[in-house]
């Protein structure tokens, strides 16, 4: 007999419908979890306005990629029953040449889309099936909210790594949202001396002043912030992180970073196309990196990095709803006024 479940369905642009749904049938590879709790991204947001995923067009679809849950269904895995797991949205094959050379994250069928809640039914529901080769045992330390939450660390994490960040070093973080918080953090725990945020609001620092990572805030909208910048760093940061995906975040990291410093790119833009200021790049030897997701080695130690305590996801969580105030949830996040930072769903 076919068995249903509750889900949060995206059924046009900007509406969210919690349908009742079939259960999805596990095959050969796959297993089946109750899902505990569900990070709301700013990708859905995205996805939300438009009314669809970046997969095929099938109907109904249903988002969710920061998530965990217990397993109900091991089918032929190396799973049990009851087993808490988190799932690493990204769907990689393992076979390509990028995955052999441990960069999962570059994988050739990845291509930058191919994640679990873009392409394909994601976890904003009661029970979520998929390949057991993306999950990943939780450690009793990790509760089901900070689980929520490993996909924007993942994203911190690797970033950081990228960057080269060393001891006594000065970073600047462009963007006030959930990733960039958590760099800032990071950094703090990595020895940074001094740790910056630019933003172009007070909307979203709430969480930032109370945890206290950061050293000095930054107005993005002053018209003398190059100066500022360089003047509050003495000459300069080491190592700016754009984390917005936006031309002025981009510009304003060139503002501040120091000559032969680095500048960290993070933020996706809806429009491909951001203008960049390529003399001042080449004439002070700007070192522009690249970051997406993180390698599967990176998504192990993001676990732990929660586990040992070394950084408290849950300090980051502004509310926590229900599948039904998933509607809610998203008009909240693509305010411009509401001080939001992040949400969790708990199915």
């Amino acid at each position: 007999m076919q068995k249903f479940m509750k889900a949060a369905v995206l059924d046009g642009p900007r509406h969210i419908a919690v349908k009742s749904v079939p259960v999805p049938e596990v095959g050969e590879g796959e297993i089946m979890i109750r899902v505990s709790a569900c990070g709301v991204c700013g990708s859905d947001i995205h996805m939300w306005k438009t009314g669809r995923g970046w997969g095929e067009d099938r109907g109904d679809f249903i988002m969710g990629h920061e998530f965990c849950g217990v397993v109900v269904d091991p089918g032929d895995s190396r799973f049990a029953i009851g087993d808490r797991v988190v799932f690493w949205a990204n769907l990689y094959c393992g076979q390509c040449d990028m995955c052999r050379s441990g960069q999962e994250q570059l994988c050739r069928d990845v291509n930058g889309t191919n994640y679990i809640g873009f392409v394909c039914n994601g976890a904003y529901a009661e029970y979520f099936v998929g390949k057991a080769l993306n999950a990943y045992k939780l450690p009793d330390a990790v509760s089901d909210v900070a689980a929520g939450l490993i996909d924007p660390l993942m994203v911190a994490w690797h970033a950081v790594i990228k960057s080269g960040l060393r001891l006594r070093d000065r970073v600047l973080v462009v963007g006030d949202g959930i990733i960039g918080q958590m760099i800032g953090a990071l950094a703090r725990k990595a020895g940074a001396s001094v740790v910056a945020l630019s933003k172009i609001n007070d909307r979203r620092i709430a969480k930032a002043r109370e945890i206290g990572d950061f050293d000095l805030y930054f107005d993005g909208n002053d018209p003398d912030r190059a100066q500022i910048m360089q003047d509050a760093s003495e000459g300069g940061f080491d190592i700016a992180f754009e984390v917005v995906g936006a031309a002025d975040a981009l510009s304003a990291c060139m503002d501040g970073v120091k000559p032969g410093g680095t500048v960290v790119m993070i933020g996706n833009s809806i429009n491909p196309d951001v203008r960049f200021e390529l003399n001042r790049a080449v004439l002070r030897e700007i070192r522009l990196i690249g970051s997406v997701s993180c390698t599967e080695k990176e998504f192990r130690e993001t676990i732990d990095l929660i586990a040992q305590g070394v950084i408290d996801p849950e300090k980051y969580v502004t509310d926590i709803f229900p599948l039904e105030k998933l509607q809610h949830a998203f008009e909240r996040l693509a305010s411009e006024t509401d001080p939001v930072l992040k949400i969790v769903v708990k199915p």
